[in-house]
């Protein structure tokens, strides 16, 4: 059976439940068997059905089996989440650009833009530039004051205030403009509050699976831990750090022919985008508050290797630490400093 999107699911469960033994087989593996048996662009139900078919003959093909019932909701979690982050990018985006309309000198005012909760505080309940310099300098310090949890009083109120009515914000449809503004706020804050849902949700499932020994790991907080877990599910299928570093989609590709041979080996990006991105992640966050894994990445960038090429190493660094610790149970214990060899890593 090829793995095709969702649609291979419903059917693996009703075979199984019958005492059929199925083999799933990646949509890549086929593809790649289509081009070698033909050059023509044929591709129908029946022409599939043969192909696979033919790759299973020419194949040592195994039984395949689901991960465990937890571990796939975990991943139907950590997913989701990742699809609402974006959406809420999108949003974030589209209402950076609304209020570069309206009231430009905001976001500096505030420094992080829409990703101050005390920005899109002000601008949802006020809207315009106008209104907020003819508002209350008291409701203006308490919309403040409540979105900053404390931080920002009467000083900044009166601050803003001032720069409202100096804005060149434009007043064209502003009202429109303040209106659609207004909408997609909302809806961030919807947004915040799903992602804060599915967080704690994740929280709980990844304690039950037992992974959360991994958020001892440098790094690598409750989110990636998550998807690190939802991802490799069971630790114990990969023989060693390699097989996890390329299922991640972390390993070198590499282009030989005759006597040329690349120069440069690329990631080869084949594996799973989510447990790759998570990874690359928590190789940014260890490099920084680590020593093993900072001094692993200043080394390859003292020898001319690009950033992410550096954090491409530090991330299949980080991957034998996530098996080892994962698999023993065992808290991470912090290691010396260490000087890679030359030539490793790359």
């Amino acid at each position: 059976m090829e793995s095709t999107g969702h649609y291979w699911l419903a059917l693996w469960e009703h075979l199984s439940a019958a005492g059929w033994g199925i083999v799933l087989i990646n949509p890549i593996q086929t593809d790649a068997f289509r081009k070698a048996e033909t050059i023509r662009k044929t591709k129908t139900d029946s022409v599939d059905a043969v192909l696979i078919a033919q790759f299973a003959r020419f194949r040592r093909l195994e039984a395949s089996s689901l991960s465990a019932e937890l571990v796939d909701g975990l991943r139907q979690i950590t997913r989701y989440r990742s699809h609402l982050v974006e959406e809420r990018s999108a949003l974030k985006n589209r209402a950076t650009a609304l209020a570069d309309r309206l009231f430009p000198e905001v976001a500096g005012f505030f420094g992080g833009g829409m990703g101050s909760a005390s920005c899109r505080a002000a601008l949802l309940e006020f809207g315009t530039p106008a209104a907020l310099g003819k508002a209350d300098v008291r409701r203006v310090e308490r919309v403040l004051r409540e979105a900053s949890r404390g931080r920002f009083g009467r000083e900044k109120a009166v601050e803003l205030k001032a720069l409202a009515k100096r804005s060149v914000g434009v007043t064209y449809a502003s009202e429109a403009y303040a209106f659609e503004l207004r909408r997609i706020i909302g809806l961030i804050g919807l947004l915040d509050d799903e992602v804060g849902a599915l967080d704690a949700e994740a929280a709980r499932m990844v304690e039950e699976i037992g992974a959360d020994v991994l958020e001892t790991i440098p790094g690598i907080g409750p989110v990636n831990a998550a998807v690190i877990a939802a991802e490799v599910g069971d630790p114990t299928r990969f023989a060693d750090a390699k097989k996890l570093i390329a299922f991640a989609g972390l390993d070198a590709s590499k282009v030989q022919s005759g006597a040329f041979e690349g120069a440069k080996a690329t990631m080869s990006k084949r594996g799973s985008s989510y447990l790759r991105y998570a990874l690359m992640m928590s190789a940014d966050a260890a490099r920084r508050c680590d020593p093993y894994f900072g001094d692993y990445y200043d080394s390859m960038i003292s020898r001319g290797k690009h950033h992410y090429v550096a954090l491409s190493g530090v991330a299949r660094k980080l991957a034998g630490t996530i098996l080892a610790v994962w698999r023993e149970n065992r808290p991470y214990e912090p290691r010396p400093s260490i000087q890679p060899e030359k030539g490793s890593g790359d």
